[in-house]
Protein backbone atom coordinates (compact mmCIF):
# COMPACT_ATOMS: atom_id res chain seq x y z
CA UNK A 1 0.00 0.00 0.00
CA UNK A 2 1.37 3.38 -1.00
CA UNK A 3 1.72 6.29 1.41
CA UNK A 4 -0.49 9.11 0.17
CA UNK A 5 0.19 12.71 1.07
CA UNK A 6 -2.42 15.44 1.36
CA UNK A 7 -1.69 16.87 -2.07
CA UNK A 8 -3.54 17.70 -5.29
CA UNK A 9 -1.61 17.23 -8.55
CA UNK A 10 -2.80 18.97 -11.72
CA UNK A 11 -1.40 18.22 -15.16
CA UNK A 12 -0.63 21.48 -17.02
CA UNK A 13 0.64 22.06 -20.56
CA UNK A 14 -0.16 25.73 -21.20
CA UNK A 15 -3.53 25.01 -22.81
CA UNK A 16 -6.68 26.86 -21.66
CA UNK A 17 -8.20 23.60 -20.45
CA UNK A 18 -5.21 22.71 -18.28
CA UNK A 19 -5.12 26.22 -16.83
CA UNK A 20 -8.83 26.01 -16.02
CA UNK A 21 -8.29 22.60 -14.42
CA UNK A 22 -5.58 24.16 -12.26
CA UNK A 23 -8.02 26.78 -10.94
CA UNK A 24 -10.47 24.02 -10.00
CA UNK A 25 -7.70 21.93 -8.45
CA UNK A 26 -6.44 24.91 -6.45
CA UNK A 27 -9.83 25.44 -4.82
CA UNK A 28 -10.12 21.73 -4.02
CA UNK A 29 -6.64 21.84 -2.47
CA UNK A 30 -7.65 24.75 -0.24
CA UNK A 31 -10.82 22.92 0.85
CA UNK A 32 -8.62 19.99 1.95
CA UNK A 33 -5.81 22.13 3.40
CA UNK A 34 -3.71 20.26 0.86
CA UNK A 35 -0.66 21.29 -1.13
CA UNK A 36 -1.01 21.89 -4.89
CA UNK A 37 1.47 20.66 -7.51
CA UNK A 38 1.27 22.08 -11.04
CA UNK A 39 2.99 19.33 -13.03
CA UNK A 40 4.23 19.74 -16.58
CA UNK A 41 6.47 17.46 -18.61
CA UNK A 42 9.12 17.88 -21.28
CA UNK A 43 11.12 15.70 -23.63
CA UNK A 44 14.85 15.62 -23.11
CA UNK A 45 16.76 16.70 -26.22
CA UNK A 46 19.94 18.47 -27.28
CA UNK A 47 19.22 21.25 -24.76
CA UNK A 48 17.71 19.56 -21.68
CA UNK A 49 18.20 22.66 -19.54
CA UNK A 50 16.30 24.78 -22.03
CA UNK A 51 13.49 22.21 -22.20
CA UNK A 52 13.27 22.15 -18.41
CA UNK A 53 13.14 25.94 -18.12
CA UNK A 54 10.47 26.16 -20.82
CA UNK A 55 8.33 23.58 -19.01
CA UNK A 56 8.82 25.33 -15.66
CA UNK A 57 7.77 28.60 -17.26
CA UNK A 58 4.47 27.00 -18.33
CA UNK A 59 3.81 25.71 -14.82
CA UNK A 60 4.74 29.00 -13.14
CA UNK A 61 2.57 31.04 -15.51
CA UNK A 62 -0.36 28.74 -14.80
CA UNK A 63 0.10 29.25 -11.05
CA UNK A 64 0.28 33.03 -11.57
CA UNK A 65 -3.15 33.22 -13.26
CA UNK A 66 -6.23 34.78 -11.70
CA UNK A 67 -8.08 32.29 -9.55
CA UNK A 68 -4.89 30.62 -8.33
CA UNK A 69 -2.40 33.34 -7.42
CA UNK A 70 -3.25 34.89 -4.10
CA UNK A 71 -5.79 32.22 -3.19
CA UNK A 72 -5.91 32.33 0.59
CA UNK A 73 -4.42 29.29 2.27
CA UNK A 74 -2.94 27.81 -0.91
CA UNK A 75 0.54 26.29 -0.85
CA UNK A 76 1.51 25.66 -4.48
CA UNK A 77 4.58 24.34 -6.28
CA UNK A 78 5.54 24.28 -9.98
CA UNK A 79 7.09 20.98 -11.10
CA UNK A 80 8.65 20.01 -14.45
CA UNK A 81 9.74 16.44 -15.11
CA UNK A 82 11.05 14.64 -18.20
CA UNK A 83 8.89 11.91 -19.66
CA UNK A 84 5.43 10.91 -20.84
CA UNK A 85 2.55 12.83 -19.19
CA UNK A 86 0.44 9.74 -18.53
CA UNK A 87 3.33 7.86 -16.93
CA UNK A 88 4.27 10.87 -14.83
CA UNK A 89 0.71 11.39 -13.59
CA UNK A 90 0.38 7.71 -12.74
CA UNK A 91 3.60 7.92 -10.74
CA UNK A 92 2.26 10.99 -8.93
CA UNK A 93 -0.96 9.12 -8.10
CA UNK A 94 1.01 6.79 -5.83
CA UNK A 95 1.59 9.65 -3.38
CA UNK A 96 -1.13 12.21 -4.21
CA UNK A 97 -4.66 12.48 -2.81
CA UNK A 98 -6.10 13.71 -6.13
CA UNK A 99 -5.11 13.97 -9.78
CA UNK A 100 -6.76 16.64 -11.93
CA UNK A 101 -6.75 16.86 -15.74
CA UNK A 102 -8.63 19.21 -18.04
CA UNK A 103 -10.12 18.94 -21.51
CA UNK A 104 -11.80 21.35 -23.89
CA UNK A 105 -14.74 19.19 -24.93
CA UNK A 106 -14.78 21.22 -28.14
CA UNK A 107 -14.96 18.41 -30.66
CA UNK A 108 -15.02 14.66 -31.19
CA UNK A 109 -11.27 14.47 -31.75
CA UNK A 110 -10.68 16.00 -28.34
CA UNK A 111 -13.03 13.50 -26.71
CA UNK A 112 -11.28 10.65 -28.51
CA UNK A 113 -7.93 11.86 -27.20
CA UNK A 114 -9.42 12.28 -23.74
CA UNK A 115 -10.58 8.67 -23.88
CA UNK A 116 -7.00 7.53 -24.44
CA UNK A 117 -5.43 9.73 -21.76
CA UNK A 118 -8.17 9.58 -19.12
CA UNK A 119 -8.74 5.89 -19.73
CA UNK A 120 -5.06 5.13 -19.16
CA UNK A 121 -4.94 7.26 -16.02
CA UNK A 122 -8.29 6.24 -14.51
CA UNK A 123 -7.76 2.52 -15.03
CA UNK A 124 -4.34 2.51 -13.37
CA UNK A 125 -4.24 5.46 -10.96
CA UNK A 126 -3.76 4.94 -7.24
CA UNK A 127 -5.95 7.90 -6.22
CA UNK A 128 -9.16 9.57 -7.46
CA UNK A 129 -8.91 11.43 -10.78
CA UNK A 130 -10.89 14.58 -11.66
CA UNK A 131 -11.64 15.36 -15.31
CA UNK A 132 -12.55 19.05 -15.64
CA UNK A 133 -14.27 20.34 -18.82
CA UNK A 134 -13.10 23.80 -19.84
CA UNK A 135 -16.56 25.31 -20.27
CA UNK A 136 -17.69 24.12 -16.83
CA UNK A 137 -14.47 24.46 -14.83
CA UNK A 138 -15.77 27.38 -12.77
CA UNK A 139 -18.49 25.37 -11.03
CA UNK A 140 -17.27 26.66 -7.68
CA UNK A 141 -17.89 26.58 -4.81
CA UNK A 142 -19.10 22.98 -4.76
CA UNK A 143 -22.61 23.02 -3.28
CA UNK A 144 -24.25 19.96 -4.85
CA UNK A 145 -22.60 16.62 -5.68
CA UNK A 146 -24.18 13.73 -7.59
CA UNK A 147 -22.68 10.25 -7.14
CA UNK A 148 -23.37 7.01 -9.00
CA UNK A 149 -24.10 4.13 -6.60
CA UNK A 150 -24.96 0.58 -7.64
CA UNK A 151 -24.11 -1.41 -4.50
CA UNK A 152 -20.63 -2.43 -5.66
CA UNK A 153 -17.66 -1.84 -3.37
CA UNK A 154 -16.26 0.64 -5.91
CA UNK A 155 -19.43 2.70 -5.80
CA UNK A 156 -19.37 2.66 -1.99
CA UNK A 157 -15.91 4.20 -2.10
CA UNK A 158 -17.26 6.80 -4.54
CA UNK A 159 -20.16 7.55 -2.19
CA UNK A 160 -17.81 7.83 0.78
CA UNK A 161 -15.62 10.25 -1.15
CA UNK A 162 -18.64 12.33 -2.20
CA UNK A 163 -19.85 12.53 1.40
CA UNK A 164 -16.42 13.63 2.63
CA UNK A 165 -16.18 16.32 -0.01
CA UNK A 166 -19.69 17.48 0.80
CA UNK A 167 -18.72 17.81 4.44
CA UNK A 168 -15.78 20.04 3.55
CA UNK A 169 -17.77 22.25 1.17
CA UNK A 170 -21.05 22.29 3.07
CA UNK A 171 -22.67 20.63 0.05
CA UNK A 172 -25.60 18.26 -0.41
CA UNK A 173 -25.32 14.88 -2.14
CA UNK A 174 -27.65 13.14 -4.59
CA UNK A 175 -27.03 9.37 -4.83
CA UNK A 176 -28.20 7.88 -8.14
CA UNK A 177 -28.73 4.27 -9.20
CA UNK A 178 -29.62 4.00 -12.89
CA UNK A 179 -31.32 0.74 -13.90
CA UNK A 180 -32.73 -0.68 -17.12
CA UNK A 181 -36.17 -2.18 -16.63
CA UNK A 182 -37.03 -2.63 -20.31
CA UNK A 183 -35.33 -6.00 -20.72
CA UNK A 184 -34.80 -9.05 -18.54
CA UNK A 185 -33.22 -12.18 -19.95
CA UNK A 186 -33.55 -10.76 -23.42
CA UNK A 187 -37.31 -10.19 -23.18
CA UNK A 188 -39.35 -7.07 -22.66
CA UNK A 189 -40.68 -6.36 -19.21
CA UNK A 190 -44.24 -5.12 -18.85
CA UNK A 191 -44.51 -1.54 -17.66
CA UNK A 192 -46.59 -0.04 -14.90
CA UNK A 193 -46.56 -1.80 -11.55
CA UNK A 194 -43.60 -4.07 -12.32
CA UNK A 195 -41.43 -1.14 -13.38
CA UNK A 196 -42.39 0.74 -10.23
CA UNK A 197 -41.65 -2.32 -8.08
CA UNK A 198 -38.17 -2.65 -9.59
CA UNK A 199 -37.43 1.02 -9.04
CA UNK A 200 -38.78 0.89 -5.48
CA UNK A 201 -36.59 -2.12 -4.66
CA UNK A 202 -33.61 -0.38 -6.22
CA UNK A 203 -34.21 2.75 -4.17
CA UNK A 204 -34.50 0.72 -0.95
CA UNK A 205 -31.19 -0.97 -1.72
CA UNK A 206 -29.65 2.41 -2.44
CA UNK A 207 -30.91 3.80 0.87
CA UNK A 208 -29.37 0.82 2.70
CA UNK A 209 -26.03 1.43 0.99
CA UNK A 210 -26.13 5.12 1.90
CA UNK A 211 -26.96 4.28 5.53
CA UNK A 212 -24.06 1.80 5.61
CA UNK A 213 -21.61 4.46 4.43
CA UNK A 214 -22.99 7.31 6.56
CA UNK A 215 -23.01 5.21 9.74
CA UNK A 216 -25.35 7.58 11.49
CA UNK A 217 -23.58 10.76 10.38
CA UNK A 218 -26.28 13.39 9.88
CA UNK A 219 -24.00 16.29 8.99
CA UNK A 220 -24.35 15.67 5.23
CA UNK A 221 -27.71 15.48 3.47
CA UNK A 222 -27.91 12.58 0.97
CA UNK A 223 -30.96 12.17 -1.26
CA UNK A 224 -31.52 8.85 -3.03
CA UNK A 225 -32.87 8.40 -6.56
CA UNK A 226 -33.55 5.19 -8.50
CA UNK A 227 -33.99 6.13 -12.14
CA UNK A 228 -34.74 4.13 -15.27
CA UNK A 229 -32.35 4.59 -18.18
CA UNK A 230 -28.73 4.84 -19.26
CA UNK A 231 -26.33 5.60 -16.41
CA UNK A 232 -24.17 7.88 -18.56
CA UNK A 233 -27.13 9.86 -19.91
CA UNK A 234 -28.78 10.22 -16.52
CA UNK A 235 -25.57 11.30 -14.80
CA UNK A 236 -24.93 13.81 -17.57
CA UNK A 237 -28.47 15.14 -17.16
CA UNK A 238 -28.04 15.52 -13.40
CA UNK A 239 -24.72 17.30 -13.99
CA UNK A 240 -26.57 20.33 -15.37
CA UNK A 241 -27.83 21.20 -11.90
CA UNK A 242 -24.87 20.10 -9.75
CA UNK A 243 -21.25 21.15 -9.31
CA UNK A 244 -19.53 17.74 -9.36
CA UNK A 245 -20.22 14.19 -10.57
CA UNK A 246 -18.53 11.32 -8.68
CA UNK A 247 -18.37 7.76 -10.05
CA UNK A 248 -16.45 4.55 -9.58
CA UNK A 249 -14.46 3.42 -12.59
CA UNK A 250 -16.02 -0.02 -12.31
CA UNK A 251 -19.22 -1.33 -10.81
CA UNK A 252 -22.18 -3.53 -11.60
CA UNK A 253 -25.25 -2.88 -13.69
CA UNK A 254 -25.70 0.55 -15.22
CA UNK A 255 -22.61 2.10 -13.63
CA UNK A 256 -20.22 -0.54 -15.01
CA UNK A 257 -17.61 0.89 -17.34
CA UNK A 258 -19.07 4.37 -17.06
CA UNK A 259 -15.82 6.11 -17.99
CA UNK A 260 -14.83 3.71 -20.77
CA UNK A 261 -15.92 2.86 -24.30
CA UNK A 262 -18.94 4.42 -25.94
CA UNK A 263 -20.56 5.42 -22.63
CA UNK A 264 -17.62 7.72 -21.88
CA UNK A 265 -18.56 9.77 -24.96
CA UNK A 266 -22.12 10.13 -23.69
CA UNK A 267 -21.09 11.29 -20.23
CA UNK A 268 -18.14 13.48 -21.18
CA UNK A 269 -19.89 15.10 -24.14
CA UNK A 270 -22.97 15.73 -22.05
CA UNK A 271 -21.57 16.56 -18.62
CA UNK A 272 -21.93 20.12 -17.45
CA UNK A 273 -19.71 19.74 -14.39
CA UNK A 274 -16.33 18.21 -13.48
CA UNK A 275 -16.28 14.41 -13.08
CA UNK A 276 -14.34 12.75 -10.25
CA UNK A 277 -13.53 9.07 -10.78
CA UNK A 278 -12.54 6.59 -8.09
CA UNK A 279 -10.26 4.19 -10.00
CA UNK A 280 -10.56 0.44 -9.61
CA UNK A 281 -6.84 0.06 -9.07
CA UNK A 282 -7.02 2.33 -6.02
CA UNK A 283 -9.63 0.18 -4.24
CA UNK A 284 -9.20 -3.28 -5.74
CA UNK A 285 -7.18 -4.84 -2.92
CA UNK A 286 -8.23 -2.60 -0.04
CA UNK A 287 -9.41 -4.44 3.06
CA UNK A 288 -10.14 -1.36 5.15
CA UNK A 289 -13.34 0.38 6.29
CA UNK A 290 -14.96 2.75 3.80
CA UNK A 291 -14.14 5.61 6.16
CA UNK A 292 -10.40 4.93 6.13
CA UNK A 293 -9.32 4.76 2.49
CA UNK A 294 -5.57 5.42 2.17
CA UNK A 295 -5.85 8.13 -0.49
CA UNK A 296 -8.09 10.32 1.64
CA UNK A 297 -6.46 11.95 4.64
CA UNK A 298 -8.83 11.54 7.63
CA UNK A 299 -7.87 14.94 9.04
CA UNK A 300 -8.02 17.53 6.23
CA UNK A 301 -5.99 19.97 8.33
CA UNK A 302 -3.02 17.59 8.41
CA UNK A 303 -0.14 18.34 6.10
Amino acid sequence: MYQHENSVVVGVDGSPESRAALVWGAHVAVSRNATLRALTCYQEGPDPRGSYESAMSIAREALAQEGVAGLAGLEATAVALPGDPVELLLAESKTASRLVVGYSGADTADIDQLGVVAGAIVSKAYCPVAVVPLQHSRRLPIRHIVVGVDGSQESKYALNLAVRMAGRWGAQVSAINAVSVTRAGGGLLPGGDMTREILDDTRLGLEETVAEVLRGDETVQVRCYAVEGSAAEIMAEFSSSVDLVVVGARGRGGITGLLFGSTSHTLLLGTQSPVLVVPTHATKNLHVPDTNVPWDVPDPSAR
